[in-house]
């Protein structure tokens, strides 16, 4: 099988002449093994709503086109007919596209204006001007001239020369390189190795000329947005380095305007915000907000900006503990239960209008409710937020648009694949409600879940095979339960969460006939900022606590075997295995570790993410002044390693390590495998080349699975 496509993109309009015809365009991501690589795809359809029905109806379907080479796409403000596409020819070759009606219309090749795109959520957005006559994108600075060629005359006759020695040079000489291009200017980390900072580009559609913007000093800027007369964006701040920013909420920030020739730039608000984005109106802005510092993940809050007051209004507040009634916070009314935003990033198109009042403004989004991937509203105008989709469990909801009063979405569960689903915005009794409609039928699998709560704010996604059958014969023949074999996967992060949306490692184990318990230890997020700051100083103690109570519980339930247990991990549950290795020699029959921290100060001598290794165990660290890593600093850091446990380990240790990992570099965990190896213990290890910290090459992933279930089959049958 070539698994499950994942839809990373989708647009929804409203027929003008049908109002119950809606019209759905789609990007999927799907894995290739012929071609041993991950295909983005194209699609379009034609669907039928029926206010009396859950399902919509697939009047037409389009022919799946590839869609590889798009790094963006979005349709004009004034004229729908128009969209504009960012096209990587090749690695060398770039594009921006302006379609009309279908029909390319201009080609205009910018490949010597700029680098690569940035394409990601962190830096990437591709806006309109308001008037539609410009795009704003986020690129690659240019790169620095290389030396040109010496000339070929002895007199240099032609050749323009440096000058004095002492001469400022700008650009390439004969003989000499642009000085600028070999200073340092280090890229941001994982994800973004060996990439030039960003720059905004802005392109007048009409000559096709494109600028790229000077971005002021210390900022690197992304995200951007038009308003009438300028440009919002994101500015990433640094001092003396760069931080890795990829999963990391807490960097410092700014929400930026600047005028569309780069110049008056002005700071509207400062701190650890992200996601700006242009109310309807365009009076003010909306965007997200993280405390700096400290944990790399938490609890948001919302914030809107009014441009005419230059004041900022919190929106929607950081929430500490879940709220037990609704009630009203800071003059937003909040539902019973809410645990707080948790959101990356929010969606490129946010805005839904409700009951066709232009002054309605109500912005949806998705963000994580205990363990559900839950949609919620805000309406600016009522203030009031409200969830949408169920948060018991049974469902992981995600938005990826809006338009008009539709919205278009992707659910899933543990036994269900990504399917689009789509929704219409009524207002009833005064108050915000999306009636949903799924897109096609879910299939009906064999497998099962429910959350398990445990003591405090421990809960796990149990997700199992109700019954022993073929594809079991490896690992679970015996009708009982209890005899069913338990695999243990916290997360990682340890600021991150295990919702009930589909998980692939999780389905695939469980079809081989293993239980899998996903753990969300105290620190995960959704369930309140104060859950979150308990796991700071307890590393190596709160979570490790939990996830050995999680798996005891399952044990205790009669659904699963004790002596049948196994553990899998990546990064910081990698962290929490090798620490349960050599801490709890026996309980586990394998563990299998992708990118473990087993050292924490090593890690923080060569992580792009140095401040996490002293965030997490409750050591100060500043951006612009990082701390020298003095011998009481790694003496913590020592105390709560795996490293100093190898003479404990006796369990079959399996190791997955990825070549390129800039979050938790290789040699700390090579090293532990070297000093395993000496202790005698019955470890194994592998290196996928040219692959960074999640493992997600094709070969990667392939292997790696393939890998950890001949692993755990090897050592449960001894």
């Amino acid at each position: 099988t070539y698994g499950a496509p994942t839809y990373v993109a989708a647009e929804a309009r409203r027929s003008l002449s049908q109002d119950k015809v809606i019209s759905i365009e789609y990007t999927t991501s799907q894995r290739d093994f012929a071609r041993d690589s991950k295909r983005k795809v194209a699609g379009h359809m034609v669907l039928g709503i029926d206010d009396d029905s859950t399902t919509a109806t697939v009047l037409a379907k389009g022919v799946p086109a590839d869609a590889g080479s798009v790094s963006m796409s979005l349709r004009s403000p004034v004229d729908s007919s128009v969209v504009a596409v960012l096209r990587t020819a090749s690695k060398t070759e770039r594009f921006v596209e302006i379609w009309h009606d279908g029909a390319l219309a201009k080609s205009i090749d910018v490949s010597n204006v700029h680098g690569e795109f940035y394409g990601d959520s962190t830096f990437g957005k591709l806006a309109w001007s308001v008037n539609g006559k410009s795009i704003v994108y986020a690129a690659e600075k240019p790169e620095y001239d290389k030396a040109r060629p010496e000339p070929a005359t002895p007199d240099n006759s032609g050749e323009e020369i440096a000058g004095d020695i002492t001469d400022d040079i700008i650009g390439g000489v004969a003989g000499i390189a642009d000085p600028r291009r070999y200073e340092v200017e280090s890229d941001w980390g994982e994800t973004f190795d060996g990439k030039r900072p960003p720059a905004l580009v802005v392109l007048d559609v009409s000559s096709g000329a494109a600028r790229v913007l000077a971005a002021p000093d210390g900022v690197s800027p992304g995200q951007a947005q038009c308003l009438e007369e300028c440009i919002v964006f994101t500015g990433y701040k640094y001092a003396v380095r760069k931080h890795g920013i990829v999963y990391c909420q807490n960097r410092p920030t700014g929400i930026y305007t600047c005028d569309f020739d780069g110049g008056n730039v002005k700071c509207l608000h400062s701190g650890s915000v992200r996601s700006p984005r242009v109310t309807p109106s365009g009076k003010g802005l909306v965007f997200l907000s993280t405390t700096p510092g400290g944990p790399h993940a938490s609890t948001s809050e919302l914030i809107y900006y009014d441009l005419a007051d230059e004041s900022a209004t919190i929106l929607v507040p950081i929430i500490a503990t879940p709220l037990t009634k609704q009630q009203t916070v800071g003059g937003t009314q909040l539902p019973a239960g809410f645990v707080g935003i948790y959101a990356d990033q929010l969606p490129g198109e946010p805005w839904l209008r409700v009951g066709g009042d232009p002054a309605r403004e109500v912005l949806v989004f998705s963000s994580t409710w205990r363990s559900a991937s839950v949609v919620l509203t805000l309406d600016l105008l009522q203030r009031e937020l409200a969830l949408q989709t169920a948060a018991d469990g049974t469902v992981g909801s995600n938005v990826l648009g809006a338009n008009g009063d539709i919205v278009i979405g992707k659910c899933s569960t543990p036994a269900q694949p990504e399917m689009l689903v789509v929704g219409e915005a009524v207002c009833k009794a005064g108050s915000v409600s999306i009636q949903w409609q799924s897109i096609g039928k879910p299939s009906k699998g064999s497998v099962q879940w429910q959350v398990l709560r445990g003591e405090g704010q421990l809960e796990s996604v149990f997700v199992y095979p109700p019954a022993p059958g073929h594809d079991t014969q490896f690992f679970w023949t015996d009708d009982s339960a209890a005899a069913r074999p338990l695999a243990v996967v916290p997360h990682g992060g340890p600021h991150s969460t295990y919702t009930t949306e589909y998980n692939a490692l999780a389905a695939g184990l469980v079809q081989l006939g293993f239980g899998v318990l996903l753990v969300n230890f105290t620190g995960s997020l959704g369930f309140g900022q104060d859950a979150v700051l308990a796991q700071i100083g307890k590393m190596d103690t709160l979570s490790i606590d939990e996830i050995q109570a999680a798996a005891s519980d399952v044990h205790a339930r009669g659904e699963g075997d004790i002596k049948r247990t196994v553990y899998v991990g990546g990064s910081y549950s990698g962290y929490t295995g090798a620490l349960l290795a050599g801490m709890a020699p026996g309980f586990y029959r394998a563990l299998a570790l992708r990118n473990p921290v087993i050292s924490i100060g090593e890690n923080a001598a060569m992580s792009d993410i140095p401040d996490w290794n002293y965030a997490e165990l409750g050591l100060e660290y500043a951006f612009d002044a990082p701390p020298e890593l003095t011998p009481a600093a790694f003496t913590a850091m020592w105390r709560a390693s795996p490293a100093r446990l190898v003479d404990k380990v006796s369990d079959p240790l399996l190791l997955l390590v990825g070549a390129n990992d800039r979050r938790v570099p290789p040699p700390q965990t090579l090293s532990y495998f070297a000093r395993l190896k000496a202790a005698g213990a019955p470890a194994q290890c592998k290196v996928y080349p040219s692959v960074g910290h999640p493992l997600d090459s094709m070969e990667a992933e392939r292997d790696s699975f393939v890998s950890i279930v001949r692993f755990f089959a090897a050592a449960l049958k001894k």
